[in-house]
Order: structure tokens, then sequence, then C-alpha cells
């Protein structure tokens, strides 16, 4: 079977001849590469001018950094001074003081005094008898007791005789179991008050 060979179509005469659109391709690819490449300058500027911005400002989160200040210079001072070695004195030993004891009571009569002074005799007191003594006297009242009086002693005063300013009184007794006698003179003489004067002892046998 075959085929009839193909017609070809006739040639329009009546329309216009097709215009060349390369050349208006062309120019509308570079308006658009040119609108293009602007708006991406546009772009690329206003980022990097962020970026500037954004590092060049601090961050409201963080504070700026004061100023390191230079350190002030501490003053020098100067090395301890060697210290002495200061020896402990030795405490001194408080020796306490002798205590006299006290004076005692001056009765108001000679015969108060007399037994008073008798009493110490009989007990071998010479410091309690040199007491009751005038101050004169005071050293010599414990001799006579070691030379006329060895314990025991039993002696007894008597009354009074005489007045102011001087006393007796007359002493009766034994001293070694030996019988004795004597007498205690005692004065008031100003400005002493009523004191023994001395006293003696003798043997009767």
């Amino acid at each position: 079977m075959s085929y009839p060979p193909p017609v070809s179509a006739a040639p329009n005469y009546d329309r216009p001849p097709r215009k060349n659109r390369a050349g208006l391709i062309i120019v509308l690819l570079v308006v658009l590469l040119i609108g293009v490449l602007g708006v991406g300058g546009v772009l690329t500027y206003r980022l990097i001018s962020d970026k500037l911005h954004n590092s060049a400002a601090p961050s409201p989160g963080t504070s700026a950094a004061p100023p390191v200040s230079s350190p002030t210079p501490k003053p020098s001072v100067p090395a301890p001074r060697p210290t002495k070695t200061v020896q402990p004195r030795p405490a001194k030993t408080t020796v306490p003081p002798t205590t006299k004891p006290p004076a005692p009571t001056r009765p108001g009569s000679a015969a108060e005094l007399a037994r008073r002074f008798v009493a110490q005799l009989n007990a071998n007191n010479p410091t309690a008898a040199a007491a009751y003594a005038c101050q004169d006297s005071k050293q010599l009242i414990p001799t006579l007791m070691g030379q006329y009086l060895q314990p025991p002693t039993k002696l007894t005063p008597g009354t009074s005789i005489g007045g102011q300013p001087t006393y007796a009184v007359r002493l009766t007794g034994t001293t070694k179991g030996s019988p004795v006698t004597g007498v205690i003179i005692i004065q008031q003489l100003t400005p002493e008050p009523l004191c023994v004067r001395i006293f003696s002892i003798t043997g009767t046998s």
C-alpha cells in the first residue's frame, strides 16, 4: 500500500513577517541582572553595617568592664627589730613584818596595874610584863625577871601606898619554892600614862 506524498503548506502571503525577539530578550535579561545585583548589594551593605553596629555596641546583658586602675603602691613596712630577751627577775621573798602584841589597856588605878603586872611575872612572860612598863624601863623589866625570878613563881600584890605621881605596891609569895618579898614602883609622869617603873625581889630565908 502506498501513500501519497505529503502536501506542503502553501505560504501565507497575507500574514506579516515575524519580528526578531532575541534582542528584546537580551535587553530584559540585562535589566533583570542589574536589578538583582542592585538588590543584592543593598542587602549585603545592610548586613555588614548591622554586624559592625552589633559588634561595636555592648549587649544589653553585659555591662562594660570598668577601667583597670593601676594598683596603689603599698607603703613599705620596715622589718621588725629583733626583740630582746628579758630574763625574769627572781621574785623577792616577802618577809612578813613582825607584829608586836597590842598594848594592853592601861588600868585606872595603881592597884589594878600592879595586879596585871604580877600576873605576867607569875606566867614568866617578859614581853607581856614589859608592855606595862614605862618607856625607859621596857628593856629593864625582862632583865630583872631573869635576875630575880625562877619558875614556878607565885606572887601576890598588896595594897598600893603613896600618891600622885609615885605609888608603891608590896609583893609577897614564892619563886622556885622559896619565899620572897618585894615591891613594885608605879609612876604617872606626863605625858606617859600610869606605868611600872621598876620592881625588886628579896628572899626571906
